[in-house]
């Protein structure tokens, strides 16, 4: 080996990658390996100037000429992991980090490793293993930097609140506290937590907390007094409401932020619904469709659009049952069969932008663990075109679900005020709008009682068209039940609500022995004001 000229060469290597020079360093890289074939160093170093050029298939040799070199050198292997990683090869790279990771290494790339891993259970979505190699990444850190990272205390944050586990998350929160005391953020990131397990007292410390370390501009208030006054409403009545006055506070405020010149549109519309939805808690029905009309067009289905004689004949309930028995069975030896994956569904993840304001993401193209300079298409997620098509339509559908929120709530109003002809003219709206089963149930369901009340006072439909209207929902409800998903109770709760209505007591006494306490005791309740009104004709 000619020592001064690999020295050199090296050298002159060195100072060109330093300088982000890569098509000079691995000239210089490839000199030095003239002298010294074999050396790891060069080798590695090679391989990863072509890398940060985007040569991948040149790099690999080098990778592998310095695995060969030294096959025990975990440093090797994860050098070529993360090749493969940059040119989205996410197999290889997680076989190669797999090695690594069970071989001698130098102590940050030991570190180091762990951390891809996570990135790449992340990636996958297997949020566990993630968390535990996040875990591993701080164990093996000799310098405590990775501990006191804060974008690993906000992965993991986001990590354990997509496994529902919020205590940990909680944690998470506080830490990021400690660690950016003066970030926004951070604080309303805690606040939602702990306001989701009702700890209002520790909640209205974290925004007290905010206001004193975190909010620097009238923009940063904005956001707190938000979060404070959906405080008020959800605490109200609480033992931290200890004056009786959270109502009347989350009133007040509410109503001075919604013509506050701060806020975009969306935040004030939510602003607005948020006090609709207090005005009607308060009995204030009228002041609520004043503000909600403020949101809402005249829904397209009007009320002469469903009269009832226009519905087709209730179907023969064990007919129903049958098919959806035979569906069900059929759907379950697909499953079985991996022929279909059972497990599908949305994911969406929160963060918060600089006001402390909740941004939601969607799976596709939105992992933003992904390092600078990988090519997401590589992952498999969309290209810029297909991702600003996909936020098109969930803003689109965004838009749709915000409009059935407010119909649902005119819905609410006008059967609080007993004018069923509103009624059933939102209730369609909400059927015919809304994607949550919930909400779509409901407004079946107002628009069979509305049907039937109108009946009973002689306008526009005969008792005969309403009982007719009964036995269609109902059919349609007990179909429903039969899903075995999140919406079988909603189902099963307005049929025995129907039953009531109908004066069929022991039939929705027997169905509401199904449903869970507070359920079955409201419709027990509600049993008995039917049976009363029965009674006094």
């Amino acid at each position: 080996m000619d020592i001064e000229t690999y020295k050199e060469a090296v050298a002159n290597a060195d100072i060109a990658f330093s300088n982000e020079n890569y098509e000079g360093a691995a000239k210089w890289y490839d000199k030095a390996l003239v002298s010294a074939p074999k050396d790891i160093y060069a080798l590695s170093r090679a391989g990863a100037a072509l890398v940060a050029s985007g040569r991948f298939k040149e790099a690999y040799p080098y990778f592998q000429k310095a695995i060969d070199a030294d096959p025990q050198n975990g440093d090797s292997l994860f050098n070529m992991a993360n090749a493969y990683f940059f040119e989205g090869n996410v197999s290889k790279a997680m076989e190669y980090y797999t090695l690594a990771s069970v071989k001698p290494c130098s102590e940050d790339v030991k570190a180091r490793i762990f951390y891809q891993l996570a990135l790449m259970c992340t990636i996958k979505q297997d949020y566990k293993a993630a968390l535990i190699n996040y875990q591993k990444y701080e164990d093996f850190d000799k310098t405590g930097a990775a501990s006191l990272d804060v974008d690993i205390v906000t992965e993991k944050l986001q990590l354990y609140a997509r496994l529902d586990d919020y205590e940990n998350a909680k944690k998470c929160a506080v830490k990021w506290i400690a660690l950016a005391p003066s970030e926004l953020r951070a604080y309303i990131a805690y606040f939602d937590l702990i306001m989701a397990n009702q700890e209002y007292k520790e909640a209205e410390a974290a925004l007290d907390d905010a206001m004193k370390y975190a909010v620097t501009d009238e923009g940063g208030k904005f956001a707190v007094d938000v979060s404070r006054a959906n405080f008020y409403s959800m605490a109200a009545g609480s033992e931290a409401d200890k004056n009786g006055d959270f109502n009347d506070k989350a009133y007040d405020l509410l109503s001075e932020l919604i013509v506050s010149p701060l806020g975009n549109t969306q935040q004030k519309n939510e602003l607005v619904l948020s006090l609709a939805e207090l005005c009607i808690k308060l009995n204030k029905a009228d002041e609520a469709i004043d503000l909600l009309k403020m949101l809402s067009e005249k829904p397209e289905t009007s009320a002469a659009e469903i009269a009832v004689s226009q519905e087709p004949a209730a179907p023969d309930p064990d007919e129903i049952d049958a098919m959806r028995e035979r569906d069900m069975q059929r759907m379950d030896a697909l499953v079985a069969e991996g022929l279909i994956d059972e497990s599908v569904g949305e994911l969406t993840t929160v963060t918060y932008d600089e006001n402390g304001n909740p941004v939601r993401h969607y799976p596709e193209g939105t992992f933003d663990g992904i390092p600078d300079g990988v090519d997401p298409v590589k992952f498999g997620l969309p290209t810029p075109e297909k991702l600003a098509e996909l936020e098109k339509e969930a803003a689109a559908e965004n838009s749709a679900e915000f409009n059935a929120r407010v119909n649902f709530m005119l819905l609410s109003c006008y059967s609080a005020k007993n004018d069923f002809e509103k009624v059933l003219e939102y209730a369609a709206a909400v059927k015919n709008g809304a994607r949550d089963s919930y909400y779509t149930y409901f407004g079946r369901y107002a628009e069979a009682f509305a049907t039937l009340q109108l009946a009973k006072e002689g306008k526009r439909f005969t008792l005969e068209e309403a009982r007719k209207k009964y036995d269609w929902e109902l059919a349609f409800f007990r179909t429903a039940t039969m899903k075995r998903d999140g919406s079988s109770n909603y189902a099963l709760l307005f049929r025995a609500r129907m039953y009531a209505e109908l004066g069929l007591y022991d039939k929705s006494a027997e169905l509401s022995e199904l449903l869970d306490t507070n359920d079955k005791a409201a419709v027990a309740q509600y049993i008995e004001e039917c049976r009363k009104d029965a009674e006094n004709g």
